[in-house]
């Protein structure tokens, strides 16, 4: 926001409660004697003196026909003399916003924090409904980057409230982000389907329709979806190229990279990763960058390519630890603690599992990937009988939570564990209970 646009709004912040509280007729004789005019010259010659003399006392409430033409004459809009918006406040208050956004990208979530309920409150103030709406999410934002599930998708639906009034891009958003907290409570199903019944519904542009696909990619996946998963990639591929914000294409390569590494398309999933880092980078959205980089690295391990994989996940790491983005810490430091294992060296995996642990009570998924993990590096040690219980806790949490994909690995290494203690009738149910999880498609 420029220093002048600043400005103003520090002009009118005082404003903000007593504003709407201010009488119409008060605001009108107020906008009237600011500019020098007398009633007469206001009110000729669609009214006469009298009669706006009535509605400056308030002891005649002007019409719809009056209030328009008053707010024609005074250079406002019907709302802005309704409701005693300043011009251009609107606007103004977006932007703010938008700047607020790249401080909690950059890790300044105080001060975002702080930023997005001004605007809330101003916006509620002058009845401006969408930017309200924007500001709610905005909040919501905030616990998503504090990895407070539970209270984001509280704030989501209380933006919810006003989605009516939000343009398609960000009741997109908020579906996206809603969902995504479903997902991590442990609620795949519900995630998918409350964003495949918004994409039936026909969202309205690009943007918005791109972003209810990106949404979809990685719960379907982890489900067993992965036709589907393709389909809403390919889709979405067609879609970027229409849609207009940069972070919305960008989260769609990202997410689709996954897509590409599953079906062995690995240029594809380089191209992908390359450019959703160079998007956010070009709008500043520092967190989202570095969670590219974690994707990044895993891509990394997946082709074998380990000392490249450790270095850029230490780093996605560092920088998510910097602007404190807890979900991206946890999730970036188990997939480095899987190249550890990958590399012999359990001890610093375990010790990277342990380090952030107490933050995977909020994420099942990570929770389930946790505790396998935990249960690998038992069985790297030779501690069969604790990998076993580890290894069945991780199935059960995978399993209820419907991440058939991750259910799959960890039955299949149950399988190992229990045939390596000599326990075959258990190892081909193990073995029995992955093959299942792996024809399983939502």
């Amino acid at each position: 926001m420029s220093v002048s646009a600043i400005a103003a709004l520090m002009t009118y912040r005082g404003e903000m409660t007593s504003a709407p509280a201010e009488p119409l007729g008060a605001r009108i004789r107020r906008l009237r004697t600011g500019r020098g005019w007398t009633q007469r010259e206001l009110a000729e010659p669609g009214y006469d003196r009298g009669f706006l003399a009535k509605v400056e006392t308030g002891s005649r409430p002007p019409s719809e026909e009056m209030l328009a033409y008053l707010a024609q004459r005074l250079g406002l809009t019907v709302d802005e003399l309704r409701f005693g918006r300043p011009p251009g406040v609107a606007a103004e208050l977006r932007a703010s916003l938008d700047e607020g956004y790249r401080d909690l990208e950059q890790g300044r979530v105080a001060d975002a924090e702080a930023r997005f309920a001004d605007v809330a409150k101003q916006a509620a103030g002058y009845h401006l409904d969408d930017v309200e709406c924007y500001a709610r999410f905005c909040q919501a934002e905030v616990k998503w980057q504090l990895f407070d599930v539970a209270e984001a998708q509280r704030a989501l639906e209380h933006a919810e409230e006003l989605a009516a009034a939000a343009p398609p891009w960000l009741r997109a958003m908020i579906v996206h982000r809603w969902s995504g907290c479903r997902y991590l409570s442990g609620d795949a199903g519900t995630a998918i389907a409350r964003v495949e019944d918004e994409l039936a519904a026909r969202p309205a542009d690009p943007d918005a329709e791109l972003c209810l696909l990106t949404a979809l990619i990685h719960p379907l996946m982890e489900m067993g979806g992965l036709h589907r998963a393709r389909q809403a990639a390919e889709d979405g591929r067609r879609l970027a190229r229409a849609a207009a914000r940069p972070d919305f294409v960008a989260r769609f390569h990202r997410q689709a990279s996954q897509v590409w590494q599953a079906i062995g398309r690995a240029d594809r999933a380089a191209e992908d990763l390359t450019e959703a880092v160079r998007l956010f980078a070009s709008v500043g959205f520092d967190r989202d960058a570095a969670r590219c980089r974690w994707a990044r690295g895993y891509f990394l391990r997946r082709l074998g390519r380990l000392d490249e994989a450790r270095a850029e996940l230490t780093a996605a790491r560092d920088q998510l630890a910097a602007i404190g983005a807890d979900e991206g810490v946890a999730g970036a430091t188990l997939e480095l603690a899987q190249v550890r294992v990958r590399e012999g060296a359990t001890e610093d995996a375990a010790a990277l599992v342990s380090e952030v642990w107490p933050l995977l009570a909020r994420d099942v998924e990570a929770r389930g990937e946790a505790t396998a993990l935990r249960g690998h590096i038992a069985q790297a040690r030779g501690d069969l009988e604790t990998a076993t219980r580890l290894l069945r806790e991780a199935a059960e949490i995978q399993t209820g939570a419907s991440l058939h994909g991750a259910a799959v690995s960890t039955a299949l290494r149950l399988g190992d564990v229990l045939r390596q203690r000599g326990h075959l009738d258990e190892a081909i149910d193990a073995y029995r209970h992955g093959l299942d999880s792996a024809a399983t498609d939502s």
